[in-house]
């Protein structure tokens, strides 16, 4: 099991619960894990196999996207290569604060 570590120079700017929704999944049920926004990179773990679903250098992110269905609030993170990460879940609105802390640009 993986195991989120700061690497050198890296400051945490937040941390929190967040359920990840990839297509790749067999099941329609999101995986649920922490995401972690440092000073450097973006990276989300699953809580159960501790298995790395993203881990973005602040550089090859191209910006994140909010979205809303209802009551929940969808925040889509977009790589480089215009891959959609999609998290949702109680940290939500604080992962939108993360994310412009460290200068991720918000797409409109």
């Amino acid at each position: 099991m993986s195991q989120f570590r700061l690497q050198e120079n890296e400051v945490l700017i937040g941390s929190g619960m967040m359920a990840y929704k990839h297509r790749e999944s067999i099941t329609r049920e999101p995986t649920r894990g922490t995401i972690y926004v440092t000073n450097q990179r973006v990276c989300y773990h699953e809580s159960l196999s501790g298995h790395i679903y993203m881990d973005l250098r602040l550089s090859d992110v191209l910006g994140y996207e909010v979205k809303r269905a209802l009551f929940i609030t969808f925040v889509h993170i977009y790589d480089r290569n215009n891959k959609c990460y999609r998290f949702s879940g109680f940290s939500a609105k604080n992962l939108q604060g993360w994310l412009h802390q460290v200068e991720v640009q918000r797409l409109s």
